[in-house]
Protein backbone atom coordinates (compact mmCIF):
# COMPACT_ATOMS: atom_id res chain seq x y z
CA UNK A 1 0.00 0.00 0.00
CA UNK A 2 1.48 3.17 -1.13
CA UNK A 3 0.74 6.16 1.95
CA UNK A 4 -1.80 8.99 0.29
CA UNK A 5 -2.87 6.35 -2.60
CA UNK A 6 -0.69 8.29 -4.80
CA UNK A 7 1.28 6.43 -7.59
CA UNK A 8 5.35 6.31 -7.17
CA UNK A 9 6.78 10.07 -8.05
CA UNK A 10 9.97 9.04 -11.08
CA UNK A 11 13.40 8.47 -9.47
CA UNK A 12 15.18 11.60 -7.74
CA UNK A 13 18.69 12.19 -5.58
CA UNK A 14 16.29 10.97 -2.23
CA UNK A 15 15.76 7.46 -3.49
CA UNK A 16 12.06 7.21 -4.88
CA UNK A 17 12.02 5.53 -8.79
CA UNK A 18 9.67 3.89 -10.93
CA UNK A 19 8.39 1.65 -8.63
CA UNK A 20 11.35 -0.92 -8.88
CA UNK A 21 13.32 0.05 -6.30
CA UNK A 22 16.68 0.17 -8.22
CA UNK A 23 17.75 3.73 -8.58
CA UNK A 24 21.06 3.46 -9.14
CA UNK A 25 21.61 7.10 -8.91
CA UNK A 26 20.84 7.25 -5.14
CA UNK A 27 23.37 6.82 -2.46
CA UNK A 28 24.04 3.59 -0.96
CA UNK A 29 25.07 2.96 2.45
CA UNK A 30 29.03 3.20 2.45
CA UNK A 31 31.06 -0.44 1.83
CA UNK A 32 33.88 0.44 4.54
CA UNK A 33 31.58 0.98 7.66
CA UNK A 34 33.27 2.49 10.36
CA UNK A 35 34.63 1.10 13.81
CA UNK A 36 30.83 0.61 15.91
CA UNK A 37 30.60 2.96 19.20
CA UNK A 38 32.29 1.35 22.28
CA UNK A 39 31.46 4.00 24.77
CA UNK A 40 29.15 1.71 26.74
CA UNK A 41 26.43 3.73 29.27
CA UNK A 42 27.48 2.43 31.99
CA UNK A 43 31.33 3.04 32.01
CA UNK A 44 30.13 6.63 30.47
CA UNK A 45 27.59 8.15 33.16
CA UNK A 46 29.98 7.41 36.08
CA UNK A 47 33.01 9.32 33.99
CA UNK A 48 34.04 12.58 36.20
CA UNK A 49 32.26 15.49 34.17
CA UNK A 50 30.11 13.54 31.97
CA UNK A 51 27.84 15.35 30.75
CA UNK A 52 28.38 18.60 31.89
CA UNK A 53 26.63 21.13 29.64
CA UNK A 54 27.90 24.29 27.83
CA UNK A 55 25.55 27.04 25.96
CA UNK A 56 26.50 26.90 22.79
CA UNK A 57 28.47 30.37 21.21
CA UNK A 58 26.31 32.98 20.86
CA UNK A 59 27.61 34.16 17.52
CA UNK A 60 26.80 33.09 13.93
CA UNK A 61 29.64 30.89 12.58
CA UNK A 62 30.19 30.93 8.45
CA UNK A 63 30.27 27.19 7.89
CA UNK A 64 30.69 24.97 4.39
CA UNK A 65 27.18 24.52 3.08
CA UNK A 66 25.63 22.99 -0.39
CA UNK A 67 22.66 25.21 -2.10
CA UNK A 68 19.59 23.64 -2.02
CA UNK A 69 18.24 21.38 -5.06
CA UNK A 70 21.91 20.76 -5.55
CA UNK A 71 24.77 17.94 -4.87
CA UNK A 72 23.81 14.61 -3.17
CA UNK A 73 22.66 13.60 -0.21
CA UNK A 74 24.97 11.86 2.10
CA UNK A 75 25.43 7.95 2.69
CA UNK A 76 24.91 6.48 5.83
CA UNK A 77 27.83 4.73 7.04
CA UNK A 78 25.72 1.91 8.70
CA UNK A 79 26.11 3.25 11.77
CA UNK A 80 23.43 3.25 14.61
CA UNK A 81 22.82 4.63 18.06
CA UNK A 82 19.63 5.85 20.05
CA UNK A 83 18.21 7.56 23.47
CA UNK A 84 14.74 6.52 24.46
CA UNK A 85 13.15 7.95 27.73
CA UNK A 86 9.87 6.65 29.43
CA UNK A 87 8.17 8.44 32.10
CA UNK A 88 5.22 7.39 33.92
CA UNK A 89 5.69 9.65 37.37
CA UNK A 90 4.91 7.18 39.36
CA UNK A 91 3.18 7.77 42.47
CA UNK A 92 3.28 11.70 41.59
CA UNK A 93 0.02 14.10 41.11
CA UNK A 94 1.60 14.20 37.38
CA UNK A 95 1.20 10.15 37.12
CA UNK A 96 1.10 8.83 33.96
CA UNK A 97 -0.50 5.38 32.54
CA UNK A 98 1.35 4.65 29.15
CA UNK A 99 4.63 6.09 28.55
CA UNK A 100 7.15 2.97 29.73
CA UNK A 101 5.39 1.17 27.20
CA UNK A 102 6.07 3.86 24.43
CA UNK A 103 9.45 3.26 25.01
CA UNK A 104 9.70 0.02 25.30
CA UNK A 105 7.68 -0.27 22.17
CA UNK A 106 9.98 1.79 20.19
CA UNK A 107 12.88 0.11 21.18
CA UNK A 108 11.21 -2.95 19.64
CA UNK A 109 10.52 -0.81 16.62
CA UNK A 110 14.55 0.41 16.19
CA UNK A 111 16.14 -2.96 17.19
CA UNK A 112 13.66 -4.18 13.78
CA UNK A 113 15.57 -1.38 12.02
CA UNK A 114 19.12 -2.43 12.62
CA UNK A 115 20.01 -0.42 15.92
CA UNK A 116 21.77 -2.81 17.91
CA UNK A 117 20.88 -3.81 21.56
CA UNK A 118 23.42 -3.22 23.78
CA UNK A 119 24.77 -0.60 25.95
CA UNK A 120 27.07 1.14 23.05
CA UNK A 121 23.97 1.91 20.32
CA UNK A 122 21.06 1.45 22.91
CA UNK A 123 20.18 3.15 25.88
CA UNK A 124 16.27 2.96 27.72
CA UNK A 125 15.19 5.76 30.38
CA UNK A 126 12.35 4.58 31.92
CA UNK A 127 11.43 4.95 35.83
CA UNK A 128 10.63 1.76 37.12
CA UNK A 129 11.76 1.21 40.30
CA UNK A 130 13.45 -2.26 39.57
CA UNK A 131 15.86 -0.50 36.82
CA UNK A 132 19.37 1.09 38.72
CA UNK A 133 19.93 5.10 39.22
CA UNK A 134 21.58 5.04 36.39
CA UNK A 135 18.62 4.24 33.99
CA UNK A 136 16.18 6.68 36.03
CA UNK A 137 15.03 9.66 33.94
CA UNK A 138 16.17 12.21 36.19
CA UNK A 139 17.61 15.52 34.99
CA UNK A 140 21.13 14.11 35.86
CA UNK A 141 20.93 11.26 33.90
CA UNK A 142 18.72 12.55 30.43
CA UNK A 143 22.04 15.48 30.36
CA UNK A 144 24.28 12.70 30.64
CA UNK A 145 22.47 10.89 28.04
CA UNK A 146 22.26 13.88 25.33
CA UNK A 147 26.11 13.68 26.21
CA UNK A 148 26.64 9.86 25.54
CA UNK A 149 23.97 9.74 22.20
CA UNK A 150 26.41 12.28 20.73
CA UNK A 151 29.67 10.96 21.89
CA UNK A 152 32.02 10.34 18.73
CA UNK A 153 29.06 10.89 16.31
CA UNK A 154 30.73 11.17 12.68
CA UNK A 155 29.60 12.08 9.11
CA UNK A 156 27.31 9.09 8.21
CA UNK A 157 26.00 8.18 11.77
CA UNK A 158 22.14 7.70 12.11
CA UNK A 159 20.74 8.38 15.24
CA UNK A 160 17.22 8.06 17.12
CA UNK A 161 15.72 10.34 19.94
CA UNK A 162 12.32 9.29 21.41
CA UNK A 163 10.55 10.72 24.74
CA UNK A 164 7.50 10.08 26.29
CA UNK A 165 6.72 12.01 29.14
CA UNK A 166 5.21 15.41 30.18
CA UNK A 167 6.09 18.52 28.42
CA UNK A 168 5.35 22.02 29.66
CA UNK A 169 6.11 25.75 29.00
CA UNK A 170 8.51 28.41 30.70
CA UNK A 171 8.55 32.07 30.28
CA UNK A 172 11.21 32.74 27.59
CA UNK A 173 13.20 36.46 28.96
CA UNK A 174 15.35 36.52 25.76
CA UNK A 175 12.64 37.84 23.24
CA UNK A 176 13.81 35.08 20.89
CA UNK A 177 10.36 32.87 21.48
CA UNK A 178 7.41 34.26 19.41
CA UNK A 179 4.95 32.95 21.55
CA UNK A 180 6.48 33.99 24.82
CA UNK A 181 7.21 30.40 26.29
CA UNK A 182 10.17 27.95 26.41
CA UNK A 183 8.96 24.61 25.77
CA UNK A 184 10.69 22.34 28.41
CA UNK A 185 10.82 18.20 29.02
CA UNK A 186 9.93 17.53 31.98
CA UNK A 187 12.41 15.08 34.24
CA UNK A 188 10.93 12.53 36.80
CA UNK A 189 13.07 15.00 39.63
CA UNK A 190 11.03 17.70 37.83
CA UNK A 191 10.25 18.78 41.81
CA UNK A 192 13.46 19.30 42.97
CA UNK A 193 15.53 19.78 40.00
CA UNK A 194 13.33 21.45 37.44
CA UNK A 195 12.84 21.20 33.84
CA UNK A 196 15.06 21.10 30.57
CA UNK A 197 14.29 23.41 28.35
CA UNK A 198 14.47 23.85 24.15
CA UNK A 199 17.39 26.15 23.81
CA UNK A 200 19.20 23.15 26.09
CA UNK A 201 17.98 20.19 23.47
CA UNK A 202 18.92 22.09 20.75
CA UNK A 203 22.57 23.03 22.51
CA UNK A 204 22.93 19.64 23.40
CA UNK A 205 21.37 17.72 20.32
CA UNK A 206 20.90 19.65 17.08
CA UNK A 207 23.96 22.15 17.49
CA UNK A 208 26.43 19.73 18.07
CA UNK A 209 25.24 16.96 15.62
CA UNK A 210 28.14 17.13 11.96
CA UNK A 211 27.09 18.17 8.55
CA UNK A 212 26.08 14.63 7.38
CA UNK A 213 24.93 13.44 10.33
CA UNK A 214 21.44 12.68 11.02
CA UNK A 215 19.00 12.81 14.00
CA UNK A 216 15.45 11.29 13.57
CA UNK A 217 13.08 12.03 17.14
CA UNK A 218 9.66 11.80 18.18
CA UNK A 219 8.67 13.68 21.27
CA UNK A 220 5.26 12.29 22.54
CA UNK A 221 4.50 15.61 25.47
CA UNK A 222 2.49 18.43 25.61
CA UNK A 223 3.57 21.56 23.90
CA UNK A 224 6.22 19.77 21.93
CA UNK A 225 5.60 21.56 18.71
CA UNK A 226 9.17 23.17 18.65
CA UNK A 227 10.62 20.81 21.31
CA UNK A 228 14.07 20.81 19.72
CA UNK A 229 14.03 24.93 18.75
CA UNK A 230 14.54 23.53 14.13
CA UNK A 231 13.88 26.33 12.16
CA UNK A 232 11.85 25.20 9.59
CA UNK A 233 7.93 24.11 10.02
CA UNK A 234 6.49 21.79 7.37
CA UNK A 235 2.73 22.56 6.09
CA UNK A 236 1.29 19.53 5.02
CA UNK A 237 -1.39 21.68 3.44
CA UNK A 238 0.44 23.86 1.08
CA UNK A 239 3.88 21.47 1.07
CA UNK A 240 5.76 23.94 1.86
CA UNK A 241 8.40 25.02 4.88
CA UNK A 242 7.99 28.06 7.13
CA UNK A 243 11.29 29.96 8.39
CA UNK A 244 10.97 31.16 12.28
CA UNK A 245 11.52 34.70 13.01
CA UNK A 246 14.02 33.97 15.00
CA UNK A 247 15.86 30.80 13.33
CA UNK A 248 18.42 28.70 15.48
CA UNK A 249 20.79 27.12 12.34
CA UNK A 250 22.80 24.29 12.84
CA UNK A 251 25.18 21.64 10.43
CA UNK A 252 23.48 18.12 10.90
CA UNK A 253 20.33 16.77 9.88
CA UNK A 254 17.58 16.58 12.37
CA UNK A 255 13.85 16.00 12.02
CA UNK A 256 11.52 15.90 14.18
CA UNK A 257 7.81 14.48 14.67
CA UNK A 258 6.28 16.20 17.69
CA UNK A 259 2.65 15.01 19.27
CA UNK A 260 0.95 18.28 19.13
CA UNK A 261 1.76 21.91 18.38
CA UNK A 262 2.94 24.41 20.96
CA UNK A 263 -0.39 25.78 22.40
CA UNK A 264 -1.82 22.15 22.31
CA UNK A 265 -1.75 19.03 24.93
CA UNK A 266 -1.02 15.63 23.92
CA UNK A 267 -3.47 13.00 25.35
CA UNK A 268 -2.16 9.22 27.25
CA UNK A 269 -4.32 7.05 25.97
CA UNK A 270 -5.88 3.58 27.77
CA UNK A 271 -9.15 1.54 28.33
CA UNK A 272 -11.34 -0.74 25.44
CA UNK A 273 -8.57 -3.34 26.28
CA UNK A 274 -5.52 -1.49 24.90
CA UNK A 275 -2.27 -1.02 25.82
CA UNK A 276 -1.70 2.66 27.50
CA UNK A 277 0.70 4.81 25.58
CA UNK A 278 0.73 8.13 23.96
CA UNK A 279 -1.45 9.01 21.35
CA UNK A 280 1.75 10.31 18.94
CA UNK A 281 3.78 7.25 19.11
CA UNK A 282 0.75 4.76 18.80
CA UNK A 283 -0.14 6.84 15.72
CA UNK A 284 3.15 7.15 14.52
CA UNK A 285 3.84 3.24 15.01
CA UNK A 286 0.68 2.84 13.53
CA UNK A 287 1.66 4.98 10.39
CA UNK A 288 4.19 3.01 10.38
CA UNK A 289 2.95 -0.59 10.45
CA UNK A 290 0.69 0.54 7.41
CA UNK A 291 3.70 0.77 5.08
CA UNK A 292 2.89 -2.65 4.36
CA UNK A 293 7.02 -2.65 2.61
CA UNK A 294 6.56 0.17 0.51
CA UNK A 295 8.33 3.62 0.76
CA UNK A 296 6.75 6.20 2.13
CA UNK A 297 8.31 9.63 1.95
CA UNK A 298 8.43 12.87 4.71
CA UNK A 299 5.07 13.96 3.94
CA UNK A 300 2.90 10.69 2.98
CA UNK A 301 4.50 9.29 6.37
CA UNK A 302 3.49 12.92 8.35
CA UNK A 303 -0.21 12.88 6.88
CA UNK A 304 -0.25 9.14 7.92
CA UNK A 305 0.23 9.96 11.14
CA UNK A 306 -2.11 12.98 11.23
CA UNK A 307 -4.89 10.46 9.46
CA UNK A 308 -4.20 7.90 12.82
CA UNK A 309 -4.92 10.60 15.13
CA UNK A 310 -8.19 11.25 13.48
CA UNK A 311 -9.63 7.88 13.18
CA UNK A 312 -9.22 7.87 17.11
CA UNK A 313 -10.68 11.31 17.00
CA UNK A 314 -7.86 13.23 18.63
CA UNK A 315 -7.45 16.60 18.17
CA UNK A 316 -3.87 17.46 18.40
CA UNK A 317 -2.25 17.92 15.52
CA UNK A 318 1.36 16.45 15.06
CA UNK A 319 3.83 18.73 14.03
CA UNK A 320 7.31 18.04 11.33
CA UNK A 321 9.94 20.34 11.95
CA UNK A 322 13.35 20.14 10.42
CA UNK A 323 16.85 22.08 10.72
CA UNK A 324 17.53 21.80 7.05
CA UNK A 325 14.96 22.41 4.02
CA UNK A 326 14.27 19.40 1.93
CA UNK A 327 11.67 18.27 -0.62
CA UNK A 328 9.55 16.63 2.00
CA UNK A 329 7.14 15.06 -1.32
CA UNK A 330 10.21 13.08 -2.62
CA UNK A 331 12.43 12.61 0.25
CA UNK A 332 11.81 9.12 1.92
CA UNK A 333 10.94 8.55 5.27
CA UNK A 334 13.75 6.18 7.25
CA UNK A 335 14.35 5.01 10.90
CA UNK A 336 17.53 3.45 9.90
CA UNK A 337 20.05 3.22 7.00
CA UNK A 338 17.71 1.77 4.80
CA UNK A 339 14.11 2.55 3.09
CA UNK A 340 11.15 0.95 2.00
CA UNK A 341 10.47 -2.28 4.72
CA UNK A 342 8.09 0.10 6.93
CA UNK A 343 6.01 -2.81 8.19
CA UNK A 344 9.08 -5.20 9.16
CA UNK A 345 12.26 -3.23 9.78
CA UNK A 346 14.30 -3.34 6.75
CA UNK A 347 13.97 -2.28 3.14
CA UNK A 348 15.58 -2.09 -0.28
CA UNK A 349 16.22 1.94 -1.04
CA UNK A 350 18.54 3.29 0.43
CA UNK A 351 18.05 5.99 3.40
CA UNK A 352 19.55 9.48 2.97
CA UNK A 353 21.11 12.19 5.04
CA UNK A 354 20.34 15.70 3.98
CA UNK A 355 23.45 17.70 3.54
CA UNK A 356 23.95 21.30 5.15
CA UNK A 357 22.00 23.91 3.99
CA UNK A 358 22.86 26.49 6.09
CA UNK A 359 25.73 29.28 5.14
CA UNK A 360 25.56 30.09 9.17
CA UNK A 361 24.84 28.00 12.27
CA UNK A 362 23.93 29.37 15.81
CA UNK A 363 20.63 31.78 16.65
CA UNK A 364 19.58 34.54 15.12
CA UNK A 365 17.00 37.00 16.38
CA UNK A 366 15.32 39.31 13.92
CA UNK A 367 13.00 40.31 16.42
CA UNK A 368 13.30 40.91 19.49
CA UNK A 369 9.75 39.30 20.83
CA UNK A 370 7.45 41.09 23.69
CA UNK A 371 6.61 39.26 26.34
CA UNK A 372 3.26 37.88 26.52
CA UNK A 373 1.26 39.36 30.01
CA UNK A 374 -1.25 36.73 29.96
CA UNK A 375 -1.03 33.15 28.72
CA UNK A 376 -0.88 29.21 29.31
CA UNK A 377 1.28 30.01 32.17
CA UNK A 378 -1.40 31.23 34.35
CA UNK A 379 0.95 33.89 36.04
CA UNK A 380 3.16 31.74 37.61
CA UNK A 381 5.39 31.33 34.13
CA UNK A 382 5.47 27.85 33.79
CA UNK A 383 2.25 25.90 32.21
CA UNK A 384 3.32 22.65 33.64
CA UNK A 385 3.01 23.45 36.98
CA UNK A 386 0.32 26.09 36.58
CA UNK A 387 -2.06 23.43 35.21
CA UNK A 388 -0.87 20.99 38.20
CA UNK A 389 -2.52 23.55 40.55
CA UNK A 390 -5.45 23.99 38.46
CA UNK A 391 -6.47 20.15 38.18
CA UNK A 392 -9.82 18.94 39.77
CA UNK A 393 -7.36 16.04 40.99
CA UNK A 394 -4.34 13.63 40.32
CA UNK A 395 -6.88 11.50 37.34
CA UNK A 396 -8.10 14.37 35.48
CA UNK A 397 -4.56 15.17 35.54
CA UNK A 398 -3.05 12.42 34.17
CA UNK A 399 -5.95 12.17 31.17
CA UNK A 400 -5.46 15.63 30.24
CA UNK A 401 -1.44 15.98 30.02
CA UNK A 402 1.10 14.39 28.76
Amino acid sequence: MQFGGSPAPPTTAYGRDDGNNHNTNAPTMAHDVPPMHTTAWRDFCHAPGAGHYSSPPLALQSVPSTPIGSGMPVRPNGRHKCLIIGINYTGSRAQLRGCINDAKNMQGLLRRNGYPDDGSHMLLLTDERNRGREYQPNKEMITKAFAWLMKDVRKGDVLFFHFSGHGGQQRDTTGMEVDGYNETLIPVDYDRKGQISDDVLWGSLVYRLPEGARITALMDMCHSGTGLDLPYDYNVDTRSWTEDINPAHSAGDVVLFSGCEDAQTSADVAGAGRQAGGAMTQAFMGAYNTCNNDAATYHEFLTAVKKELRKKKFSQRPQLTSSQRFDAKSRVFALGYASGGCGGGGGSIPSVIEPNHNPKIGRMKRQNIRRQRHGLGGGGGNNFFGMMAGAAGAALFADALF
